[in-house]
């Protein structure tokens, strides 16, 4: 028997485009026929024997080649996920074994595949050669393949999910709570203060009726006289408009801090947010610099705006936000001057000197009693919208649906 090589391929590439992880093997493939000794001279000059176990040859090899292709671009996609979902060493090896087990078996299968191709190939030439009906031949393969591996090490790849801003997101939902809690008491001054004012407005209104009376020249006669002709009805006197006048500064006092203490709240919130936004690019450039994909500062640009997009609204309710409270505060600013003019006339109350008495007395003639135009409604209505607002943002800050918006589409979508 003589040797006939018809195919020794040594180290071959498989090249597979679009891949970021997967290393695919490299092939050796041969192919070895043993004929009769008395056809060597035969086929040296027929040249058809040579091409037909070659074409059958390339044939299995060009199938091979394209299996192997196929399941390193389905296992490199499964490599991507697990990288993006923080898989183990342990789960990346096992499903690098899986792979490499496969095409091990391909390998096999391709050895069987190209033998019975030669086998076809020598019975078609036998029927074309008539002479050589009588001879048998033996067929040698040999198909043996390096492992696949992974661009990088699996030490590198298998990282914890992401982490980066998730702190940050979680003082957010902490300050949105607050938020919502110190709206929701700045309307409920806004309508006790409204109240106290009616209070404060209507015992001014009596004590001074009472005060204007010339028979009456001193602070405790002007009570006197009011607790005696109010006799059996929770009289107005001077001590409850000092009373009701002390809770109408109280509660605006507490107002306007709460105002500027959800001011800085909202503020904290946005920088909060622009926290998150650098803790997580931060991250997101340490997982790149393991991660094999080639252009890692597309994936960056691409991340970062998607990041933008996914905080955007979230970002205009609370710009929003500190537009209404900044609206709110000059309201609740242009009372001062009301509640100033209010609280000179409950001092008035309490003039004892004669001259001076006889003085304010004259000007209550001219005094002007109508209701000062404080609007708790207003702000109360405001305090709510704003409630409302900020805090249908709290779910746009769930770390999940973040980090989730910002990866959608990239090498670490895990979808």
């Amino acid at each position: 028997m003589v040797k006939h090589v018809v195919m020794d391929l040594k180290n071959l590439d498989i090249k597979v485009s679009g891949l970021e992880m997967v290393e695919p093997p490299k092939l050796s493939f041969k192919v070895v026929v043993e004929l009769d000794k008395k056809m060597e001279k035969g086929v040296e000059k027929d040249p058809l024997l040579q091409q037909e176990f070659q074409a059958g040859a390339n044939e299995v090899l060009e199938q091979t080649k394209d299996t192997i292709e196929k399941k390193c671009k389905v296992f490199d996609k499964l490599f991507v996920q697990m990288v993006a979902k923080g898989a183990t060493e342990k789960d990346m090896e096992k499903q690098l074994k899986g792979l490499n087990e496969a095409i091990k078996t391909d390998v096999k299968v391709a050895e069987k595949a190209a033998e019975l191709a030669a086998q076809k190939a020598w019975t078609s030439l036998q029927k074309k050669k008539k002479e050589w009906s009588k001879f048998k031949i033996k067929i040698g393969v040999s198909i043996t393949g390096t492992l696949a591996g992974l661009a990088v090490s699996i030490a590198a790849m298998a990282t914890s999910p992401f982490s980066g801003g998730a702190g940050a997101a979680l003082g957010i939902i902490g300050l949105i709570k607050s938020g919502v809690s110190l709206a929701k008491d700045i309307g409920k001054l806004a309508i006790s203060i409204d109240q106290s004012k009616t209070i404060l407005v209507k015992n001014l209104t009596v004590v001074e009726k009472a005060a204007s009376n010339k028979a009456l020249n001193a602070a405790n006669e002007v009570s006197a006289a009011v607790f005696q002709e109010f006799l059996g009805i929770s009289q107005p006197s001077v001590k409850t408009v000092e009373d009701a006048a002390d809770t109408l500064k109280a509660k605006y006092a507490r107002m306007v801090v709460k105002m500027h203490d959800l001011s800085k709240t909202l503020n904290k919130i946005l920088k909060q947010q622009e926290k998150l936004k650098k803790e997580f690019l931060t991250e997101v450039g340490k997982k790149l610099k393991k991660h094999p994909v080639k252009d890692k500062k597309t994936q960056l640009v691409m991340i970062s705006k998607a990041l933008d997009t996914a905080l955007a609204e979230n970002y205009a309710r609370v710009q929003n936000a500190i537009e209404k409270i900044q609206a709110m505060y000059a309201e609740a600013r242009g009372w001062a001057s009301n509640i100033k003019d209010l609280m000179k006339r409950v001092k008035a109350l309490t003039i004892k000197d004669p001259k001076a008495l006889k003085v304010f007395r004259e000007g209550l003639k001219f005094a002007a009693l109508a209701l000062s135009p404080i609007d708790g409604n207003s702000i109360a209505t405001g305090a709510k919208d704003l409630a409302l607002g900020v805090g249908g943002a709290v779910g746009g800050y769930a770390y999940d649906k973040i980090t989730s918006k910002a990866l959608d589409g990239t090498v670490f979508d895990a979808a």
